[in-house]
């Protein structure tokens, strides 16, 4: 599903801010100008709008694209937990809505 959601992305060699603009049940595209070779090792934090922390995940880059822009790197997750899941799941409702908030259903 498409996004755009601000993220911090690290490594061992890395640490860059960026921008998630696609997440999907088993990755996400990290949008950069700075890469980091298939792979890499890496975690990622999202940073949910309706969360008090960031989520954080990790990864394996799979591929990487370096068209001017909009280039960046395509990560699998590793170890998604059930809870990580729900919460990526949920960004599609939110990306949806078109007004108010964009918390999901529950209590708080």
């Amino acid at each position: 599903m498409k996004v755009e959601i601000a993220a911090r992305y690290v490594s061992e060699s890395l640490v860059v801010e960026g921008v998630v603009t696609d997440v999907s049940a088993d990755g996400l595209f990290f949008c950069s100008d700075y890469l980091d070779g298939t792979g890499e090792t890496v975690r990622v934090w999202l940073d949910i709008p309706w969360r008090s922390n960031p989520l954080e995940l990790r990864g394996e880059v799979r591929w990487v694209s370096e068209t001017p822009d909009v280039g960046g790197m395509g990560i699998k997750f590793i170890d998604l937990s059930l809870e990580d899941r729900i919460v990526l799941s949920s960004l599609g409702q939110s990306a949806l809505s078109t007004g108010a908030s964009a918390s999901p259903g529950g209590p708080g």
